[in-house]
């Protein structure tokens, strides 16, 4: 079985040890309680052989295109993509790229939890890889610009999946 068989066998995270000693690797794998695959790799130029060959690669989770449409209304949220503004109840809320590419995302399907690995292809455009600390400081970002100016928008938690959004005072799309 190559390393690609290997990993699609594999449903835990891998974590790329890069130049690391064999002490280091040790200690990664006892305080993760071998709830993690540990892979060493001499150095970068190693790493960067296995990443062009992509048989490391997870891959991409196979979803679908967030839909063209280019302005968004949800309740008294309106996005326009194409403007890249939002508002709430007619006043601008000021949001990073990111943030609106976020919250753009979760409009797209109002109410639907959201996993890590989705908001990740589609925010980030790249393959999820099983870390979830870029969603989680972006939608932290994301909710505090929300709570100052647009108190009705609120990015939900769902433990271990993700995020839905819910807005007040819009119909339940369920």
């Amino acid at each position: 079985m190559d390393a690609r068989g290997v990993l699609d066998t594999i449903n835990v995270p891998l974590v790329l040890c890069v130049g690391t000693s064999a002490e280091e690797i040790a200690a990664i794998a006892k305080a993760t309680g071998g709830r993690i695959a540990v892979l060493y790799l001499p150095d970068t130029e190693a790493l960067r052989a296995a990443l062009a060959s992509r048989e490391l690669m997870p891959p991409a989770p196979v979803s679908e295109p967030i839909p063209t449409h280019r302005v968004v209304e949800f309740g008294k949220l309106r996005m326009d993509a194409d403007l890249r503004e939002t508002t709430w109840r007619g006043s601008p809320v000021p949001l990073s790229a990111r943030e609106f590419d976020l919250l753009f995302a979760l409009t797209r399907d109002p109410g639907r939890v959201w996993t890590f690995a989705e908001l990740t292809t589609h925010v980030w455009e790249r393959p999820y890889l099983g870390d979830i600390e870029a969603v989680v400081s972006a939608v932290k970002r994301l909710r505090r610009q929300l709570r100052a100016a647009a108190p009705g928008v609120q990015v939900e938690s769902v433990r271990g999946v993700g995020y839905r959004l819910v807005v007040a005072g819009s119909p339940d799309p369920a």
